[in-house]
């Protein structure tokens, strides 16, 4: 995890193109395109300065620019400065010009998303120099910039944010939260490189944070699941195999760590030198390298190999001399004073004290003043300061209402005088206004009169179904007794007999079933006639899934799971839940093809249980879609093997999710399939 440091700097430039009017912007510059993409190409292969260089030739002698080409060209020099050739001075006269060409441009006021990522260039850009409350200022307007916009995936960038500032503050409990939430807002966004990129670093912060929190398990959890999301997008995009790899040796160093604090160290030892091996190559992430042999060498230090400690020392050295850092060479003159003090060499000890203690007092400096801020309660005043607008704004949409109201009273008044007027020229009228209300109210008797007739044939409705269901139990239950009796001898019998035998007490099996779903239908699922306790959700959709593997193996489909590794608990009907879950998951399995995968997942966000079945089978057809919770609906098909459907499961299974005071819904696509999505409140409600 690296953190940007840096002074202030003044806007160096703004561009001529920042005055054209709407009617007069450029089209895309095609030339430029190109130049953007074959610079991007040379620093994701480790040629930063080259590429940079390239882009601002190329902007030098474009001339005019559209206004996208001179917003895409800010925005690649400000990362450029802010990732590859730290300069902040620079990001923030990048991410200045971004804003104030947004704001020439009568084209720019509507680039509302643009809005969103200059504040954010322009928030990193101050946080590195140190001015965190002004940077605290911008990742909030860019928040409320992307909530005006409805953009739900830059709400990531300011959790993002928000969680590598309380990471460096050390609170690394509440910074792991954030980037988790960061984590799922960016689910949003689009499906691209960039966003692979910041999901797999959301990972990997997310596993520095538990094992600063001596949460080891949690930690390398997070790292292994890294890992494999690196490698599973590796082939995805067209990028060098260095960008996927370097990655992959970050996470190999942050592991190395977990397992020295285990005392684990030849593993750390492993993984520290595996780290090392890739990102020391050209192209690749050489700062973390370096930084990475600073933890070998430490790590020598530690288990008495003094020796090695000393080569690795001075292999640091060398790189130190040619890619400066300030971070690293902090820890290297704490480590040559630590080598020379073991080797009772005294004076060059103090040599490498002294340094260090010069370095360490900057950098205390530096933090200080970013340990001294209230970030809490930086942003829940910027929140009360949001309400306050809004409460503003509220208000003039009273007194709008206030004036409508007026207009409409007065119209009202005078419309009752002319009524008035009316009546009393004509006797008439009075007469027919009361033979109307009397219509009006014997109307109302007679509608009130259907209504309560309705209810009441509803409730009997209800009633004769259930006795009916249940009456017709008992014939059925001795027809299944009666037919086993008859099996006892079926040798006695004939292959057409035993077939038959056996077809009667499947259909009678069959018709139980379905007698019992319509006695439950038939009964109110309330809150208060169900008996609730802590359930552990986990455990109980995993028996499920294992319950109902057999049905699955028998069309030869695959059940897989995938489950949050935190705990997931929740105060519900334990048997009436597992219905719900069964019930969703025995459907996918019947609407689906042989050969196929369902996926059931189980996840935990903001006290919300969210259970996800999703299947690839023949999904739901546009006019079926409106009736599929309905009680014996009318979008009833049978399963793909031919399975008969009853149209009672998911009508019951939305009422017991919402006596629960949750909620099922689902996303088809006709041929395709259909996830199903199951929420509830963890802890219920009063």
């Amino acid at each position: 995890m690296k953190f940007l440091a840096g002074s202030l700097f003044l806007i160096m430039f703004l561009v001529s193109s920042c005055h054209y009017g709407e009617e007069d912007t450029p089209a895309a510059n095609p030339a430029f395109d190109q130049a953007l993409k074959r610079a991007a190409e040379l620093s994701d292969s480790g040629y930063k300065t080259k590429g940079l260089e390239l882009l601002i030739a190329a902007h030098n002698q474009a001339g005019k620019l559209s206004l996208a080409n001179q917003l895409d060209y800010f925005a690649f020099c400000n990362d450029a400065y802010r990732r590859n050739l730290p300069d902040n001075d620079k990001c923030l006269a990048y991410a200045d010009s971004m804003i104030l060409t947004l704001n020439a441009s009568k084209q720019g006021r509507r680039e509302k998303n643009r809005y969103v990522q200059a504040y954010n260039m322009k928030a990193d850009a101050l946080f590195a120099k140190g001015f965190y409350n002004e940077s605290y200022d911008f990742y909030y307007k860019a928040r409320m910039q992307a909530r005006e916009n409805g953009d739900s995936c830059s709400m990531s960038k300011y959790s993002y944010s928000l969680g590598m500032a309380l990471y460096r503050q050390q609170n690394y409990l509440n910074s792991a939260n954030y980037f988790t939430e960061a984590f799922t807002e960016s689910s949003h966004c689009d499906d691209n490189f960039g966003n692979f990129y910041h999901r797999q670093e959301l990972l990997d912060n997310i596993g520095l944070c538990y094992f600063k929190n001596l949460r080891y398990d949690r930690a390398l959890s997070y790292y292994e699941r890294d890992l494999k999301y690196i490698d599973s997008n590796m082939s995805r995009f067209d990028k060098p195999a260095s960008v996927f790899i370097g990655a992959q040796g970050v996470v190999y160093g942050n592991m190395a760590d977990v397992y020295v604090a285990m005392k684990n160290f030849d593993t750390a030892k492993s993984l520290y030198k595996k780290s090392i091996e890739i990102n020391l190559q050209k192209g690749y992430m050489n700062e973390d390298a370096l930084l990475t042999q600073v933890k070998l060498a430490t790590l020598f230090f530690k288990t008495e190999r003094i020796a090695e400690m000393n080569e690795v020392l001075g292999l640091i050295k060398a790189e130190l001399d040619t890619i400066p850092n300030k971070s690293t060479a902090l820890s290297w003159n704490k480590l040559m004073w630590q080598y020379h003090n073991r080797l009772n060499d005294s004076i060059e000890a103090y040599r490498y004290y002294l340094a260090y203690n010069t370095l360490n007092d900057s950098a205390l400096a530096m933090n200080k003043t970013l340990m001294a801020s209230d970030i809490d309660g930086r942003i829940r005043d910027m929140e009360r300061q949001y309400e306050i607008n809004l409460l503003n704004r509220n208000s003039e949409h009273e007194h709008i209402y206030i004036i409508v109201l007026t207009v409409i009273a007065v119209m009202a008044l005078m419309i009752i005088m002319l009524v008035l007027r009316n009546m009393k020229k004509s006797d008439e009228n009075v007469v027919m206004l009361k033979r109307l209300n009397n219509q009006v109210n014997e109307q109302k008797d007679k509608l009130e009169k259907a209504v309560a007739q309705l209810n009441q044939k509803e409730r009997d409705k209800t009633r004769i179904l259930r006795s009916v269901a249940h009456d017709v139990m008992n014939p059925i239950s001795s027809i299944i007794a009666l037919a086993d009796i008859l099996s006892r001898d079926a040798d006695e019998y004939s292959e057409e007999t035993r077939e038959i035998i056996e077809l009667i007490k499947e259909a009678c099996k069959k018709s139980l079933s379905l007698s019992k779903n319509i006695i439950e239908a038939a009964m109110d699922i309330d809150e208060g006639n169900m008996g609730k306790e802590w359930v552990d959700m986990k455990k109980l959709v995993a028996n499920c899934v294992e319950l109902l593997n057999f049905r699955a193996n028998a069309k030869n489909q695959k059940i897989r799971l995938e489950i949050t590794s935190e705990d997931v608990l929740a105060f519900v009907n334990k048997e009436k839940i597992w219905r719900v879950i069964n019930n969703l998951i025995a459907n996918a399995i019947k609407f689906s093809y042989e050969n196929s995968e369902i996926l059931v997942s189980v996840s935990l966000v903001r006290e919300i249980v969210h259970i996800d079945v999703k299947d690839s089978g023949v999904g739901i057809s546009d006019k079926n879609k409106p009736y599929v919770f309905d009680m014996f609906t009318q979008a009833k098909i049978p399963g793909t093997s031919g399975e008969v459907p009853y149209g009672l499961g998911l009508s019951i299974s939305l009422q017991i999710a919402r006596a629960h005071h949750g909620n099922i819904w689902f996303e088809t696509e006709e041929g395709k399939g259909t996830i199903f999505h199951f929420e509830l409140p963890k802890k219920g409600m009063a």
